[in-house]
């Protein structure tokens, strides 16, 4: 190719003056992408401003020619395009949008809606592409989502053209031009970034079904395309897995979350036996990834085995009340054979009525299951998709060509019924912590490490729920509490208040639970083994975590603030609510220590009742009306018992 000298004369001709534009652009970009990696960190952009200055002169020669054919027309129109984009690409990297955003929308401007020349489809879809991205960040997500959403119209209507591949927009300043596999690549490579920009589209404007769609669907054709960087994909793909879980989809959560785990783990830390071989990826980047990955697992089972225990919950509720009517029919039976004198036409009136109930009953459960049926059956009609993303269930999607199964294998993938299957989750729950704590320790990132050991916390007290043995409930919140306590004991309060309060918090949580759990043992036990003293110190202890939680609500004047902040609201009306029971639960000595602390119990449900009554405001829609109503009760009726304490003592 001639050098910029002999190319600096006026062009004479269309394939002059190309020559000419293809030496100053080949030129800027050398610039741009190689002699930028010297630049020093006083002037991180010198090289990139003498690139653009060197795109905007060729710019400037292109603008200058005459064409004198619809040929030549076209050929410089793409050109100036193109040039266009480089420099709004180059705006993009000096951190100028503004400038970025004139030269993309001069990009488009300058094509204008023409989808069928060789150049043109690439630029226009690349240039929506980036355009989306600078009004994107710039906050403006409406504006971006219609440039995005355009460009998907453009996809689809050159292929619905069944045109050859578009030729590469580079390809216009090129000696060697790609083939047509090539061109196809590059093609479907935009138009991934599309779908990719769309996912975090969706996501802001809090349409976070159709970004799940489109995260899959950018995840699906990066490993079709063989085009993905192991680490963020496995990474994007784990994050993904955390919308199932809001959706209690635990079979799609688990799906994505085996194949980030598959994916990742074909990556060493010595890329020498790496499947994805690539010296950029240093050790702590991959250890890294895995220990988030190891986090998107622990979230996964902590929030399975919550659900399993609602569901658990819900489940022991129904049985209670069918239990419930099982005795009342038992009883109205045995009232009627004592009734034996009664009337038989009553008998038959009452049977009527109980057929009629009945009959009731099992129409409304044919009609619930019959529902059931007609959702299951319009769940097997969806499919799932590769190239489609426009769909109304992405319940049943597959991440393919990544071998999962040895991964899915690691956890249960529904909700938990029995102990065992709570277990397993517990066992995996556990291993996940384990790994992830060997990145995220305690020196160096505290609030991580101090969530994950929460997340185990959230794992004993969840699995608790399925042990029938007491005891073992009981050794469960232990280590509930010797591993939060470890937690909190090493914290600087003026650095970590916030945690500080979280971890107090759930302490009285833990040890009120605890409370409970021992008082219902020991009322079962014979009178000469109940330890009441064990009972009432655990008490004390659940007593004081609660109020050293109310303690870390001071300014630092130490002064009680009027109103507190919405979140710290319920936690704080809660624990008031909690210290006054555990009064109530004493075992004391006397008469006098009795009444001293149902008069601290008393007062506790004051301070609870005075602030939510005063604040009603910032407390409605915060969930408090039962415990509150309660309160009131118990406020009602504590005068009364301990003016009886005091009768019986006299």
């Amino acid at each position: 190719m001639p050098s910029l000298d002999e190319l600096a004369k006026t062009p004479q001709n269309i394939n002059e003056w190309f020559l000419s534009i293809c030496a100053h652009v080949a030129e800027s970009r050398r610039v741009i992408e190689e002699l930028s990696k010297e630049d020093p960190p006083t002037e991180p952009f010198k090289s990139k401003y003498a690139g653009r200055n060197m795109l905007k002169s060729a710019l400037q020669r292109a603008q200058s020619f005459q064409p004198s054919t619809d040929q030549e027309t076209s050929r410089i129109r793409c050109a100036q395009a193109t040039i266009f984009l480089y420099i709004g690409q180059v705006s993009v990297d000096v951190e100028e949008p503004k400038e970025a955003e004139k030269n993309f929308q001069s990009c488009l401007d300058i094509l204008g809606l023409e989808t069928t020349n060789k150049y043109n489809i690439s630029l226009l879809l690349h240039a929506h592409n980036l355009l989306a991205a600078v009004w994107s960040g710039r906050g403006d997500h409406d504006k971006a989502y219609q440039l995005l959403e355009k460009a998907k119209e453009l996809h689809a209507g050159y292929l619905h053209s069944k045109l050859p591949a578009p030729k590469s927009y580079d390809e216009i300043f090129m000696d060697e031009k790609f083939s047509s596999e090539e061109r196809n690549v590059m093609f479907e490579k935009l138009y991934t970034n599309t779908l990719f920009y769309l996912a975090q589209v969706f996501g802001v404007r809090g349409d976070n079904k159709q970004a799940a769609a489109h995260c899959h669907i950018t995840l699906q054709r990066q490993l079709e395309a063989e085009d993905f960087d192991p680490l963020d994909w496995s990474l994007n793909c784990a994050t993904l897995s955390q919308y199932y879980v809001t959706m209690n989809n635990y079979q799609s959560a688990r799906h994505t979350l085996a194949c980030a785990s598959s994916v990742i783990s074909n990556v060493q830390e010595s890329s020498e036996n790496s499947t994805y071989s690539d010296e950029s990826y240093d050790n702590e980047k991959i250890v890294k990834t895995r220990a988030d990955i190891e986090r998107c697992w622990i979230k996964f089972c902590v929030n399975l085995l919550k659900d399993s225990v609602s569901d658990l919950e819900a489940s022991d509720l129904s049985e209670k009340v069918s239990k419930i009517t099982e005795m009342k029919n038992n009883f109205e039976d045995e009232e009627d054979k004592e009734d034996s004198d009664k009337k038989d036409e009553g008998k038959e009136e009452d049977k009527k009525e109980e057929e009629k109930v009945e009959d009731l009953e099992a129409g409304e459960k044919k009609e619930e299951e019959t529902q059931k049926q007609d959702e299951e059956d319009e769940q097997k009609k969806r499919k799932t998709f590769s190239d489609l993303v426009d769909v109304e269930d992405i319940e049943l999607l597959r991440i393919t060509n990544v071998e999962s199964g040895q991964y899915e294998e690691l956890v249960p993938g529904e909700l938990c019924k029995t102990y065992e299957d709570a277990r397993k989750v517990f066992k995996a729950g556990s291993k996940f912590v384990e790994n992830a704590i060997k990145y995220y320790t305690f020196d160096g990132f505290v609030t991580d490490y101090v969530e994950i050991k929460q997340d185990l916390s959230g794992l004993y007290k969840n699995l608790a729920v399925f042990d029938k043995d007491e005891s073992r409930k009981c050794k469960m919140h232990k280590r509930r509490v010797d591993t939060l306590t470890e937690l909190v004991t090493p914290l600087n309060i003026q650095h970590f208040r916030q945690i500080c309060r979280q971890l107090r918090f759930e302490l009285g949580e833990v040890k009120n639970t605890m409370v409970s759990l021992k008082y219902s043992i020991a009322v079962e036990l014979p009178q000469e083994q109940q330890n009441w003293k064990k009972i009432n110190n655990l008490c004390f202890g659940a007593i004081q975590e609660f109020e050293n939680f109310c303690d870390l609500l001071r300014d630092p004047n130490d002064k009680f603030p009027d109103t507190l902040s919405d979140e710290t609201v319920r936690p704080y009306v809660i624990s008031q609510i909690f210290i006054a029971r555990l009064y109530g639960k004493f075992r004391p000595m006397d008469t006098s220590q009795k009444l001293s602390f149902l008069a601290k119990a008393e007062t506790h449900f004051k301070k609870a009742l005075d602030y939510y009554d005063s604040h009603l405001k910032q407390c409605s829609g915060m969930d408090l009306k039962e415990e509150v109503d309660v309160a009131r009760e118990m406020l009602h009726f504590l005068p009364r018992k301990m003016e009886k304490i005091r009768q019986a003592a006299a």
